[in-house]
């Protein structure tokens, strides 16, 4: 029998071994073999069990080792050792991270820096797979006939890819310079705006006179002029230099090309990733440990999934639609107006609210008539996502309570800005599923049920 491996004999054989990216994980348990007896026979013929014989005398105290015998291992007391030791140099070591917190969070951003393209790369391929996957099932399987797996994933790779980097392509060829010329535009005629918004003031006090709008109007006259300045200017100066403080242009290229380079291999090799990780939690783990913590993590993995790959959806939805209403009513900077709607729209409960709020003050500085208008057309296309586009992409894929919700946004959103506002609600759901389902276990176990 050949031994070689890059044999052709052994080619074909792994070749009808591989698996699609799309199959799952299979994990087989072996029961272990009972040890065969061996018999030895004698020169007389008589048959002897001679394993036997040494267990016995294995078994067979030995009174001088009894009598000199200090210390009798226990498994029980070794694990508590072992526990113990652990937990204190646990203690030792997060004394030292807190004493040392300055140099230790220096050297976290250095790594994370340094990991940067390995982590965009993640979220890319998070983002591409379940397009490769509804690609490789619903049009090149069913449709295109086509049978083999390898082909069938190269294919929808290449075609997710390309999809995914001509919309990026189109963004900045197209929105970007669009929303620039609107921002500048806004900034030019700001003292225009100024003008505008103390007519309304006016029109204000003259319909009721019983309210002071004086106050409001000697801010406004202060404020309005210097924000709106330093706003255009902190546009100005800080779009350029997005990328131009940390890092240079060609540094950022090519960790931009890295991370696609990345994420394409993660999405390509995905299976063996998962059954690599597979591996390693059997590896560490009892089997049925290791059954219900996957299990968990698969569950896990479709709430924050679903969640995520659904808002997305359904904000871009909401933000062509906001494009189009407003396009059609002849608005102005309704591209700007609408990006800022999608965006915020990604944040549940009060994202929308937070869209609306710039939108209102831009038309109330344009004409209060666009303002009017546009809170009516942010309502109607809001109600229609509350109630049907919503529902029909997100279904009930959080699974949580609006107070959770609400906590999810607030935490998130104090320590992590718009982007911990938006991951916090998904999060939430994660860990609150996982706290009720060992709740759920621990009751189960106590034969226990609350109603």
């Amino acid at each position: 029998m050949s031994m070689n491996p890059f044999s052709k004999k052994n080619k074909r054989k792994m070749k009808s071994q591989e698996k699609g990216h799309r199959e799952p994980i299979v994990v087989k348990i072996f029961k272990e073999k009972d040890s065969e007896q061996k018999m030895h026979v004698s020169i007389d013929g008589e048959e002897e069990n001679v394993e036997r014989e040494e267990q016995i005398k294995q078994e067979e105290p030995s009174e001088k080792k009894r009598a000199h015998a200090k210390f009798v291992p226990n498994d029980k007391y070794f694990t508590v050792t072992v526990y113990s030791l652990m937990a204190v140099i646990v203690a030792v070591l997060f004394g030292v991270l807190i004493v040392n917190i300055t140099p230790v969070m220096a050297a976290v951003k250095r790594f994370l820096s340094v990991i940067s393209p390995f982590i965009v790369g993640g979220i890319i391929a998070f983002i591409i797979t379940p397009i490769v996957n509804s690609l490789d099932a619903s049009f090149f399987e069913k449709v295109c006939k086509i049978k083999k797996p390898k082909l069938r994933a190269g294919l929808s790779i290449a075609v997710t890819y390309i999809l995914f980097l001509g919309l990026i392509t189109l963004a900045l060829v197209k929105l970007i310079p669009e929303m620039g010329d609107s921002i500048s535009e806004l900034v030019q005629k700001s003292k225009v705006l100024v003008t505008k918004i103390s007519e309304f003031f006016n029109s204000l006090s003259e319909k009721f006179p019983d309210f002071d709008f004086s106050g409001i109007m000697e801010k406004a006259k202060e404020n309005i002029p210097a924000l709106l300045t330093n706003a255009g200017e902190v546009l100005k100066v800080s779009l350029p230099k997005i990328f131009s403080t940390s890092y240079d242009i060609l540094h950022t290229l090519v960790n931009i090309l890295l991370a696609i380079a990345i994420s394409i291999y993660m999405v390509c090799d995905k299976r063996r990733i998962a059954q690599a990780a597979t591996k390693m939690v059997y590896s560490i783990m009892k089997p049925k440990t290791a059954v219900k913590f996957i299990e968990n993590s698969k569950e896990s993995f479709q709430i924050f999934t679903g969640f995520i790959i659904g808002k997305s959806l359904d904000s871009l939805i909401i933000g062509i639609l906001c494009f189009f209403v407003l396009t059609i009513f002849q608005f102005p900077y309704a591209l700007l107006v609408s990006v800022i709607v999608g965006v915020t729209n990604m944040i549940p409960f009060f994202g929308p609210f937070i869209g609306a709020v710039p939108g209102v003050i831009l038309y109330l500085c344009v004409d209060p008539k666009y303002a009017l208008i546009f809170v009516i057309i942010i309502l109607a296309i809001q109600q229609f996502d509350g109630w049907i586009l919503g529902p029909m992409i997100l279904g009930d894929s959080t699974g949580i309570r609006p107070i959770w919700v609400i906590f999810g946004i607030t935490v998130g959103g104090a320590y992590f800005g718009f982007a911990g506002m938006f991951l916090g609600v998904p999060i939430t759901a994660v860990l609150v599923y996982l706290v009720n389902k060992a709740v759920d276990k621990r009751l189960n176990d106590k034969h226990i049920e609350v109603s």
